[in-house]
């Protein structure tokens, strides 16, 4: 009799053991995932402020391209300056350097303006702060996805699965995604199909 009373205090000794460990690893996943959802979620919001951003950028480069115009058409239009042929009428050869002239840019030897150099300098003025809210917006993402990752790898511990034994009575792990793995004899993971499982 008093072996049994034994055998039942040590029998539900373990159940209790057993389920307290269970209830251990369920908590520990909840923690695990709320976790990745606040990190994946702070991720996104900085993402979407870089775009923010970028988008603010390429406001501010279109209205300097756009006012750089308008200086130049008004530098254009302005009769002083502005070389007339014989008979009085605007010469539309130097039109162009004159505003050339006064926005600094290159000229050749004969006096006009050199195109080389006149379109480039604005294009890349307007597209320096495209570039740099760019390269924010990848960093950004990069951070944001390398930070997700991380926090998923951390906390994974891979199960055993004891139902399935590999082609050389292997032990069988769950893999972070749930696919089903065995450490081959090299030392590398070997993934199992879905089809023989």
């Amino acid at each position: 009799m008093k072996k049994l009373l034994s055998l039942i205090a040590i029998l539900s000794f373990c159940v209790s053991l057993s389920m307290a460990q269970t209830a251990q690893t369920a908590t520990a996943k909840k923690a695990a995932t709320a976790k990745a959802k606040k990190e994946t979620s702070k991720a996104k919001e900085t993402a979407a402020d870089a775009k923010k951003e970028a988008t603010k950028v390429k406001a501010d480069a279109k209205k300097e391209t756009a006012k750089a115009k308008k200086e130049a058409s008004a530098a254009t239009t302005t009769a002083a300056g502005v070389k007339l042929k014989k008979d009085g009428t605007p010469d539309k050869r130097f039109a162009n350097s004159t505003a050339a002239a006064a926005s600094d840019v290159k000229l050749k030897k004969d006096g006009t303006p050199d195109k080389r150099y006149s379109a480039s300098a604005t294009k890349e003025k307007a597209e320096a702060p495209v570039k740099e809210a760019k390269k924010e917006v990848t960093t950004v993402k990069k951070q944001a996805t390398s930070t997700v990752a991380n926090a998923a790898t951390k906390d994974y511990k891979p199960t055993v699965d004891k139902a399935l034994k590999g082609p050389n009575s292997e032990v069988v792990y769950t893999g972070p995604r749930g696919g089903k793995y065995y450490i081959n004899k090299n030392g590398n993971k070997t993934y199992i199909k879905k089809e023989a499982q």
